[in-house]
């Protein structure tokens, strides 16, 4: 009877235990969130400049060699595209794609935020937006968020529960993972 009691107590001493170890490691409560470009790794640094200065080049072609230079092109789609930028191309307002080269500067200059920051593999993330809570932005990021878009955009938005217009992603290995908009 001893015996079984010991092992009764034990069970459940370990019981949060073990529901700690077994709960998923969530990137999103794991979040920081900096204006500081210098912060960022070397190889997320040089692809942003990369990217910023594909930008002022004028000519959507210019992201093409960012891509090219990378083993596997960024997801632009959740539909994904096999031509990843005709399909950034088509997207824009412009027959050029400048339209769509301003836009992914003007989050590209944006603060960013670091996903799954404690993480082997977080994720920069432009703009920092799209990652926190849209429902509690302080005024300061209200500004943030109307250098992007309209305040019929953030009340959508707010009405929908989070960020769903364009954002980058750039992995801590400096691959170019996404440029998306959607949910």
């Amino acid at each position: 009877m001893r015996i079984a009691h010991i092992a009764a107590v034990a069970l459940l001493l370990a019981t949060p235990l073990l529901a700690q170890e077994e709960a998923p490691y969530d990137p999103f409560s794991d979040i920081v969130v900096s204006d500081d470009a210098s912060a960022l790794p070397e190889a997320v640094a040089a692809k942003r400049q990369a990217l910023i200065a594909a930008t002022m080049s004028g000519d959507i072609e210019a992201l093409g060699a960012v891509m090219d230079a990378q083993d596997y092109p960024p997801n632009v789609s959740f539909g994904g595209p096999d031509d990843a930028l005709a399909y950034l191309k088509d997207q824009s307002a412009d027959p050029e794609g400048r339209q769509i080269l301003a836009l992914l500067r003007n989050l590209l200059e944006m603060p960013y935020a670091v996903l799954g920051a404690g993480s082997e593999t977080p994720s920069y993330v432009w703009p920092y937006l799209a990652v926190i809570d849209i429902a509690a932005l302080e005024p300061g990021q209200v500004v943030d968020a109307y250098r992007l878009i309209t305040p019929e955009q953030l009340d959508d938005m707010h009405d929908f529960g989070g960020w769903f217009w364009w954002r980058v992603y750039i992995g801590a290995d400096g691959e170019w993972q996404a440029f998306v908009a959607g949910d």
